[in-house]
Protein backbone atom coordinates (compact mmCIF):
# COMPACT_ATOMS: atom_id res chain seq x y z
CA UNK A 1 0.00 0.00 0.00
CA UNK A 2 1.67 3.30 -0.90
CA UNK A 3 1.31 6.15 1.19
CA UNK A 4 1.63 9.96 0.17
CA UNK A 5 2.07 12.85 2.18
CA UNK A 6 0.73 16.14 1.57
CA UNK A 7 2.75 17.39 4.41
CA UNK A 8 5.16 19.84 2.30
CA UNK A 9 2.24 20.55 -0.01
CA UNK A 10 0.50 22.34 2.84
CA UNK A 11 3.74 23.78 3.80
CA UNK A 12 4.77 25.68 1.25
CA UNK A 13 1.00 26.77 0.45
CA UNK A 14 0.49 28.70 4.43
CA UNK A 15 4.31 29.99 3.71
CA UNK A 16 3.38 31.26 0.06
CA UNK A 17 0.80 33.16 2.04
CA UNK A 18 2.91 34.61 4.64
CA UNK A 19 5.44 35.49 2.10
CA UNK A 20 2.24 37.18 -0.23
CA UNK A 21 1.53 39.18 3.32
CA UNK A 22 -1.52 37.15 3.82
CA UNK A 23 -3.99 35.02 2.02
CA UNK A 24 -7.14 37.11 3.97
CA UNK A 25 -6.01 40.48 4.47
CA UNK A 26 -8.91 42.17 6.58
CA UNK A 27 -10.14 45.87 6.34
CA UNK A 28 -10.85 46.88 9.55
CA UNK A 29 -10.79 50.82 8.07
CA UNK A 30 -14.35 52.06 6.98
CA UNK A 31 -12.81 52.73 4.17
CA UNK A 32 -11.50 50.14 1.53
CA UNK A 33 -9.27 50.57 -1.49
CA UNK A 34 -7.15 48.35 -4.09
CA UNK A 35 -4.18 49.23 -5.14
CA UNK A 36 -3.42 49.67 -8.80
CA UNK A 37 0.30 51.11 -8.87
CA UNK A 38 2.29 53.80 -7.50
CA UNK A 39 4.37 56.95 -9.28
CA UNK A 40 7.34 58.85 -7.14
CA UNK A 41 5.28 61.47 -5.47
CA UNK A 42 5.43 65.23 -5.75
CA UNK A 43 9.40 66.47 -6.28
CA UNK A 44 10.67 63.44 -5.73
CA UNK A 45 9.17 62.61 -2.15
CA UNK A 46 7.66 59.33 -1.28
CA UNK A 47 4.82 58.03 -3.53
CA UNK A 48 1.17 58.64 -5.20
CA UNK A 49 -0.72 55.67 -4.97
CA UNK A 50 -3.25 54.67 -7.54
CA UNK A 51 -6.20 53.46 -5.81
CA UNK A 52 -9.78 51.81 -7.09
CA UNK A 53 -12.00 52.81 -4.07
CA UNK A 54 -14.32 49.70 -2.57
CA UNK A 55 -16.49 50.61 -0.11
CA UNK A 56 -17.50 54.45 -1.06
CA UNK A 57 -17.49 55.04 -4.09
CA UNK A 58 -18.18 58.70 -3.95
CA UNK A 59 -14.83 59.06 -2.79
CA UNK A 60 -13.45 58.95 -6.37
CA UNK A 61 -14.07 59.47 -10.21
CA UNK A 62 -14.26 56.91 -13.57
CA UNK A 63 -11.03 57.53 -15.10
CA UNK A 64 -8.81 55.76 -17.79
CA UNK A 65 -5.25 55.30 -16.58
CA UNK A 66 -2.21 54.99 -18.41
CA UNK A 67 0.92 53.90 -17.39
CA UNK A 68 4.08 54.63 -18.62
CA UNK A 69 2.21 55.72 -21.95
CA UNK A 70 -0.07 52.90 -22.17
CA UNK A 71 -3.92 52.41 -20.88
CA UNK A 72 -4.06 50.83 -17.77
CA UNK A 73 -7.45 50.20 -17.53
CA UNK A 74 -10.75 52.23 -16.59
CA UNK A 75 -11.74 51.81 -13.20
CA UNK A 76 -14.94 53.22 -11.47
CA UNK A 77 -13.45 55.07 -8.05
CA UNK A 78 -10.04 56.18 -8.72
CA UNK A 79 -8.71 58.37 -5.81
CA UNK A 80 -4.41 59.43 -6.03
CA UNK A 81 -3.17 58.80 -2.46
CA UNK A 82 -0.29 60.79 -1.41
CA UNK A 83 1.98 58.87 0.16
CA UNK A 84 5.04 61.30 1.72
CA UNK A 85 6.42 59.00 3.60
CA UNK A 86 5.89 55.49 1.54
CA UNK A 87 4.42 53.95 4.79
CA UNK A 88 1.52 52.33 1.69
CA UNK A 89 4.74 51.13 0.17
CA UNK A 90 4.04 47.20 -0.32
CA UNK A 91 0.21 47.51 0.27
CA UNK A 92 -2.23 45.38 -2.15
CA UNK A 93 -5.12 46.96 -0.72
CA UNK A 94 -5.31 50.28 1.77
CA UNK A 95 -7.89 50.42 4.65
CA UNK A 96 -8.57 53.58 6.38
CA UNK A 97 -11.01 55.42 8.29
CA UNK A 98 -9.41 59.34 7.75
CA UNK A 99 -8.07 61.12 5.35
CA UNK A 100 -7.59 64.91 4.13
CA UNK A 101 -8.82 66.13 0.81
CA UNK A 102 -5.42 67.86 -0.74
CA UNK A 103 -5.63 70.99 -3.18
CA UNK A 104 -5.61 70.11 -6.82
CA UNK A 105 -2.11 69.73 -8.10
CA UNK A 106 -1.56 72.19 -11.18
CA UNK A 107 0.98 72.07 -14.35
CA UNK A 108 0.99 68.13 -13.48
CA UNK A 109 0.30 65.07 -15.74
CA UNK A 110 -3.24 66.44 -17.57
CA UNK A 111 -3.85 62.82 -18.25
CA UNK A 112 -4.14 63.13 -14.43
CA UNK A 113 -6.54 65.64 -14.51
CA UNK A 114 -9.69 65.74 -12.09
CA UNK A 115 -8.70 62.91 -10.36
CA UNK A 116 -8.69 63.41 -6.27
CA UNK A 117 -5.94 63.54 -4.14
CA UNK A 118 -6.11 62.77 -0.65
CA UNK A 119 -3.65 61.99 2.30
CA UNK A 120 -4.60 59.25 4.94
CA UNK A 121 -4.21 60.59 8.37
CA UNK A 122 -5.20 57.76 10.02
Amino acid sequence: MMRYSFKPLVTVAVASCFILTSCADSCNGSIETTVLFAKPGPKGVGRNIYVDVVNKPDLGIKKTLLYEGKEFGTFPHVVIINDPTSRFASNRTICFSKFKQNAAETGGDLTEEGLPEITVTE
